[in-house]
């Protein structure tokens, strides 16, 4: 069976349990606190293995005690490769995060060290039928990393948001989409796609011209759309996959769960739109119980 490899730092993810998340100049108290590893790839790796899908995430900290204790947890994650690199001299990433009584959440994230992504993904060698994921975390290391995945015969996946854009820009977003095999991108991002390109209109119409933009001429993409479900486009017809309704106690993670249910579908010999299914089932799992269980799904 293929392996799937998931590209991204090590966050040491600091999570507030609210009434609701504060407003300008408000103090409250929080509810509930806990702290561990997080950042886009560990969410992905981790709903990979709950999944029992062969995968290993490639990762970076530094070498100060949280990067440690990161590296010790992610190593204890049944079924779980990992592939750290620990940094002299570099403070390990971190975030916080507001979760408020329905689920919803704001994210603070620290500024991190540019060594952390510069040369992450450098020693990947993956085989064909492999697949490669990360989030826009350097974009001349993963067109770079994504390259050599390629001409491997590996499948690259991109993870899209808004926030990486912000920082690199879109001419380096679309080099990047370029590079990929398929884009996964979220309504935020397309929001924000809509404003800079003046567009209006229904949200799954803007949506698959957004798919058909990041796509390219030869790639795929999924735009989640929250409780609208998902719009696939698969090269050369675009459908609209339904959410799966369910009450969410805690919204972080989703988006990365469902890159996790798309890649493991997609290693299984799915199509891009059965896949997307799937994923859709496994982000509405995660969503609903805070972890992904294989038994719920009848995996």
């Amino acid at each position: 069976m293929s392996r799937i490899y998931c590209l991204s730092t090590v966050d040491l993810d600091r999570v507030f349990e609210l009434d609701h998340l504060p407003g300008h100049d408000e103090k409250i108290f929080a509810t509930g606190f806990h702290e561990g590893a997080g950042g886009q790839g560990v969410f992905v790796a981790r709903a990979l293995a709950a999944l029992r899908a062969p995968v290993t995430y490639v990762g970076s900290v530094g070498d100060d005690l949280a990067g440690a204790g990161l590296i010790a947890e992610l190593s204890a994650v049944p079924g779980l490769s990992v592939d750290i690199a620990r940094l002299p001299g570099i403070a390990t990433a971190n975030c916080a995060i507001l979760v408020d009584r329905t689920g919803e959440k704001a994210i603070v994230l620290a500024p991190i060290a540019r060594e952390l992504v510069e040369t992450l993904g450098e020693g990947l060698a993956p085989e064909a039928g492999d697949i490669v994921t990360a989030n826009f975390f350097h974009p001349e290391q993963i067109v770079r990393v994504f390259g050599r995945a390629r001409a491997a015969g590996a499948t690259t996946i991109i993870d899209m948001e808004a926030t990486g854009i912000g920082i690199f820009g879109w001419d380096a977003a679309f080099a990047v989409t370029a590079a990929a095999d398929i884009t996964c991108t979220n309504q935020p991002t397309l929001d924000a796609w809509s404003k800079r390109e003046g567009l209006e209109g229904p949200l799954l119409a803007r949506a698959e011209r957004f798919a058909r933009r990041v796509a390219g001429a030869e790639g795929r993409a999924c735009v989640t759309l929250g409780a609208e479900g998902v719009l696939a486009f698969d090269g050369k017809e675009a459908r609209h996959v339904p959410a799966v309704k369910v009450k969410a106690v805690n919204t972080t993670g989703a988006g990365d769960t469902f890159l996790a249910g798309l890649a493991f579908g997609l290693s299984h010999g799915h199509d891009l739109f059965a896949a997307a299914g799937l994923a859709t089932r496994v982000a509405a799992d995660f969503l609903a119980h805070g972890r992904v269980d294989p038994a719920r799904l009848g995996l």
